[in-house]
């Protein structure tokens, strides 16, 4: 089996792309070195991050999962959406980390439920 130790979902929105490759190098987290997908909605796309995480778990046996939404998004998604989420990827097997993206180039750690800082 090929592993990788992450799975990246998020927006394709083109106005967050450089801010997330931002955030993966502060996660150290490498290229190359990890599982992605885009759509519209990130995170908050529910379908889409259930098959996409529980394919990255089968094939690939990641472990982390860094979840991502922002704001003025398109598709509708919001901040509390990560909540959803995370529960959605420990469900799978996950550890989440998730974030809320800002559109001036900063992001947010979002603690998932259940998780005290």
């Amino acid at each position: 089996m090929h592993t990788c130790s992450h799975a990246v979902f998020g927006c394709m929105d083109f106005r967050i792309q450089g801010t997330i490759e931002k955030l993966l190098a502060h996660l150290n987290v490498k290229e190359g070195t990890f599982d992605r997908v885009i759509c519209a909605g990130g995170a908050a796309n529910t379908t889409q991050l259930e098959t996409h995480l529980g394919l990255s778990k089968r094939l690939h046996d990641s472990r982390v999962a860094v979840l991502s939404v922002h704001e003025d998004c398109g598709a509708g998604a919001v901040k509390e959406d990560l909540y959803k989420a995370g529960d959605t990827a420990r469900s799978l097997g996950f550890e989440p980390k998730l974030f809320y993206i800002k559109l001036d180039g900063t992001w947010e750690e979002v603690q998932p439920r259940g998780v005290s800082v």
